[in-house]
């Protein structure tokens, strides 16, 4: 697989940062640092993992055609799913039928130019997202239907990414490199606090990863330090990573100018990262629960899949399971992670990398045989042993 590939459709998505927020707005309170060496694999079954699989297809019809997964939220038992080249989100159930879309692009008094980012604001039962165009905060209830849109505060630049931090309390990400963080009270509309400076033209800060991956927590594509934020606008580092000899120390980078660089070496510089030639590794992706934290690396052209168990205080690394499976996870919850087949995969039908026969029961190997090119994506729910 050409990973520089999937790195040149990450860069000039989005941004994450490279410098943290000063001491004043940054608390370092961190007890918890995970070392592992990245170059030394672990042996690990699936099976060490995860007790069943299950295939979700998502159901195909015209109204519910998905051109690519760019965020996955699963809440009261539906998959609310962005596509943000279509500047849709659409709504599936537990088995993957379609429920309802939310495609209301336009000018209007109940429309959006596009969708930034979306998220769920669980407590008021509100999905929230960014039409960056207008600077504006649309919301709907959690069955697709319009409640309101309002202006957010004018910042320098435009809206992000989005983060529901309490009922009251949203976190914005960026393109406002002076602070690309901003904290956002909804009830007086105004930004209380702002942090994480960036160099505007850093090519690692343009590659587009999730900043608000998982819970309450912010990440970066170099940087070690996951950080917790809260709704007072406090930022502190809940853990940290610890690669050793490896650790990339961003300070004797000295990354070149990606405006100043035509295609083909914007290309050729992206093979060089993939590898590892240019820098030790990059975060792809990061998550967790009540029993694991959790990384996804790129590490010399491989995605490495790091686990750490909270309880039993062990980490291990594999690219592949003993069954020769990778894993792309893009949702947690405690009882199971949602993953998915990257779109490079379903174009080649390239199952068995993932999910292959022997996993699957006789009814999810009906489902997986099925499957048509021209489908949705395929969901994979991955249980976790208790």
């Amino acid at each position: 697989m050409k990973l520089y590939i999937k790195l040149i459709t990450l860069l000039f998505l989005s941004t994450v940062t490279l410098i943290s927020c000063s001491q004043h707005d940054s608390k370092n309170t961190n007890e918890h640092t995970i070392a592992i060496d990245i170059d030394k694999e672990n042996s690990i079954s699936i099976f060490d993992l995860f007790e069943k699989i299950e295939i979700i297809p998502l159901e195909t019809i015209d109204a519910s055609l998905i051109r690519y997964i760019d965020k996955l939220i699963y809440y009261n038992n539906t998959f609310y799913i962005h596509d943000k080249k279509e500047a849709k989100i659409f709504a599936f159930d537990t088995d993957g039928k379609f429920r309802f879309k939310i495609d209301d692009k336009g000018i209007g008094p109940e429309q959006y130019v596009a969708i930034a980012d979306f998220d769920i604001d669980k407590e008021n039962g509100i999905l929230s997202f960014i039409s960056p165009e207008t600077t504006e905060l649309h919301e709907y209830d959690l069955s697709g239907q319009f409640i309101q849109k309002y202006k957010l505060p004018q910042i320098i630049s435009a809206y992000c990414f989005i983060k529901h931090l309490d009922k009251k309390t949203l976190a914005f990400w960026t393109f406002d490199y002076n602070n690309m963080l901003k904290f956002y009270s909804k009830e007086n509309n105004k930004i209380f606090n702002e942090c994480f400076p960036e160099e505007e033209d850093n090519i690692f800060g343009q590659i587009h990863t999730p900043v608000f991956p998982y819970g309450n927590y912010l990440v970066r594509t170099i940087n070690n330090d996951v950080y917790e934020i809260l709704p007072n606008g406090e930022i502190r580092v809940a853990y940290t990573w610890d690669f050793g000899k490896q650790n990339i120390k961003p300070q004797k980078l000295d990354p070149p100018s990606f405006r100043q660089m035509n295609n083909k070496e914007l290309i050729n510089y992206m093979k060089r990262i993939s590898a590892s030639e240019v820098i030790n590794y990059i975060f792809l992706s990061s998550g967790g629960n009540n029993k694991y934290i959790y990384s996804q690396i790129l590490r010399k052209d491989k995605y490495k899949n790091i686990f750490h168990n909270k309880n039993k205080n062990q980490t291990f690394i594999f690219e592949k399971t003993t069954e020769n499976l990778s894993i792309h996870p893009v949702y947690w919850t405690d009882e199971f992670l949602i993953g998915c087949i990257p779109e490079e995969l379903l174009i080649e039908k390239e199952f068995d990398t993932i999910i292959p026969d022997f996993i699957l029961d006789p009814q999810n190997l009906k489902k997986k045989n099925q499957y048509e090119e021209t489908d949705n994506p395929i969901l994979i729910k991955y249980y976790f042993k208790k």
